[in-house]
């Protein structure tokens, strides 16, 4: 099964959603028009409505209040993308050109402003309100964890607390906040949201680990996309695991190694291979299978429903692993 499978359960709710996200990123500015436009080309999973909707049909149903935070909070989430391109001066998101490669950094940068403005536009009830403190959240903690980040790079933190603290700002806050509207949109269930914001937490973790082992998978090696993480420095848990296994002269190495600007495609890809081979993905890959066990046990605290059901799928769709058999081979 795949994400495509779990949105025909809920494929209605999905295109109104769709319809209604649409219809908020139109402009009579012809710049931001053609910026809008072409975002909106861009094919993505909507990972963040998906789990909005189907947390709030798990605990009762949805209301135009649900389809109003799914907006906001995926309207936030672009905006922190096109922010992010601009910071890592990246050229390519989801193997198309980003949005600062086509329009620059500032018209980049302004669009993200923009989608933070429309997203204030979008609340008008009083539940709409009520939610008011958790869109402050997300908008907080989305660039603290790209300042948290930065620091970490700058000052060789490779503690695995500095890591868990940075995706816990940049992937699990989304999550749980996406979980958390989806619940406070269809109960007055305290205990409900409390799961819900837990739920999405906890899968955001083990999403965000999935995602940097996908790092070293050698389907990523053989596309040209393989050691992304290491030629920006970045110490995710598969390299903290893997410099565990090492002497310390051979740590070292590979700790000065990372932390190094300059780095030939050859050096990384064979750093790449080398923790490929040496086994210590699989200890990176139980952390994921920890923190997907925890939400479903923390989920289990929802009603008793077939949309729990398939949040349970979701999640092991999300952090499904694929061993690195060619290159152990």
């Amino acid at each position: 099964m795949e994400i495509k499978d779990i949105a025909k359960f809920i494929e209605n709710e999905l295109n109104t959603f769709e319809k209604m996200y649409q219809e908020c990123k139109e402009s009579d500015i012809a710049t931001l028009s053609d910026i809008l436009s072409y975002s909106l080309s861009q094919k993505s999973k909507k990972i963040r409505p998906l789990l909005t909707l189907l947390v709030a049909k798990a605990c009762g149903g949805l209301s135009d209040s649900t389809y109003r935070s799914a907006i906001i909070v995926e309207l936030l989430h672009t905006a922190s993308l096109a922010h992010d391109d601009v910071l890592d001066n990246s050229d390519l998101r989801r193997n198309q050109p980003t949005i600062n490669s086509r329009w620059g950094n500032n018209a980049a940068i302004l669009y993200g402003d923009y989608l933070f403005g429309k997203s204030l536009q979008l609340i008008h009830t009083k539940e709409d309100f009520e939610l008011l403190p958790i869109y402050s959240k997300i908008a907080r903690e989305l660039p603290m964890g790209e300042l948290l980040q930065k620091d970490v790079l700058e000052k060789g933190d490779i503690s695995r607390e500095a890591y868990f603290s940075v995706i816990d700002y940049k992937t699990s806050s989304l999550l749980g906040a996406s979980a958390y509207i989806g619940a406070k949109t269809a109960t007055t269930d305290k205990d409900y949201t409390k799961y819900a914001e837990e739920f999405g937490r906890l899968l955001g973790r083990a999403f965000q680990i999935k995602d940097d082992i996908l790092d070293f998978e050698i389907s990523q090696v053989s596309g040209k996309k393989y050691g992304n993480d290491i030629k920006e420095c970045k110490f995710t848990l598969p390299i903290l695991d893997y410099i565990d296994t090492l002497s310390e002269e051979v740590k070292l190495n590979v700790i000065n190694f990372v932390k190094q600007k300059d780095k030939s495609d050859e050096d990384v890809l064979k750093l790449v291979l080398d923790i490929a081979k040496s086994g210590s993905i699989e200890k990176t890959e139980e952390q994921v299978k920890y923190y997907s066990n925890k939400a479903k046990e923390v989920l289990s605290n929802l009603p008793e429903s077939q949309y729990r059901e398939i949040l349970e799928q979701l999640v092991e769709i999300l952090v499904k692993l694929s061993p690195l058999a060619v290159v152990k081979g």
